[in-house]
């Protein structure tokens, strides 16, 4: 009998050890969805990772997608072309006016002395909209401000040595001008930001982020009003990220230049661009169904210094 009850008690501690793990793995992948132990053999995180999600961000499983499209609404698409990319982190919503405030006000006494105001989404007053009329400058040294203030290492410098971090100024940075594997805040590449919009690991093919039926996850043109909504009050996409379709238009690191049919890794971009454009993507309140489809592609009508009324960001995380 003794025997018998030690039995039981061995196997009711290993099922508890193994709901306490499949419940912090749950945890790390950032969803409420149950997580197979299968799951769990196709995940891989760029070292250096945290072990835990930070607050406000959804982790973004690395893996193989098809970049591009060969649908001719999908502008500067083609050719689609195969994408490996490692783990990160991803903010759960665009950027809000608050967050950009906060954050501001801390870097103006802190060496960035010309971030400017913003606005509060387009044609606002009420809280949580993204923040807008920003251009690319603007953002990559608000990120370097918020790594600073959250005691993080700033990821954006104002040249190759990686010495001087970069917090005036409009300085069109060069991918060796970033420390990929410093821990701050970024803008996500575009290749990043498409495989999050398409849901990543747990793509189900949708025309837009998290849904073939535009109006169940977007704010756009033919029912935002011509204005900003607060953020995260439609439908998420796969991997719980509100706002990947619509509502703002969203910056990202890469110069725009058109496609190459080659296999990459990790691409950080262009090293230059035709008419010196970045890249925005995802539609806005005052886009059509067209641009708002994930594999859409828009380029600045202007260089980075461009502060348009729908132009927002969120930020990555290593």
């Amino acid at each position: 009998m003794k025997r018998t009850w030690v039995v039981l008690l061995i196997l009711g501690i290993s099922f508890s050890a193994f709901a306490q793990t499949k419940m912090f793995i749950n945890k790390n992948n950032g969803t409420t969805d149950s997580l197979l132990l299968s799951d769990v053999k196709s995940i891989s995180f760029k070292s250096g990772s945290s072990s835990s999600t930070p607050t406000g961000f959804i982790q973004v499983a690395g893996g193989i997608f098809q970049m591009g499209s060969t649908n001719t609404n999908d502008w500067g698409a083609s050719p689609p072309h195969s994408v490996t990319l490692g783990s990160f982190y991803m903010d759960k919503t665009e950027t809000t006016y608050e967050k950009w405030t906060e954050v501001r006000n801390w870097g103006l006494t802190h060496g960035y002395t010309d971030l400017p105001v913003g606005a509060n989404g387009y044609n606002q007053s009420a809280t949580n909209n993204p923040v807008a009329q920003l251009n690319w400058y603007d953002i990559l040294k608000w990120c370097n401000a918020r790594s600073e203030k959250d005691g993080l290492t700033a990821v954006y410098y104002t040249n190759s040595t990686l010495t001087t971090v970069y917090r005036t100024g409009q300085l069109d940075l060069a991918s060796d001008a970033v420390k990929w594997t410093a821990n701050g805040y970024r803008l996500p590449t575009e290749a990043e930001w498409e495989f999050a919009a398409k849901g990543g690991t747990k793509s189900q093919g949708y025309t837009y982020s998290g849904s073939s039926i535009l109006d169940s996850v977007a704010w756009h043109f033919d029912n935002a009003g011509q204005v900003t909504h607060a953020v995260g009050t439609k439908k998420a996409n796969e991997l719980g990220l509100y706002d990947m379709s619509g509502n703002i238009q969203e910056w990202c690191w890469d110069w725009y230049d058109t496609y190459s049919a080659s296999a990459q890794t990790d691409p950080k971009g262009p090293t230059s661009s035709p008419g010196a454009l970045r890249v925005m993507r995802g539609g806005s309140y005052y886009a059509g169904a067209i641009n708002c489809r994930i594999a859409d592609r828009y380029r600045a009508n202007q260089p980075g210094g461009y502060r348009g009324e729908s132009n927002g960001f969120r930020c990555v995380l290593d």
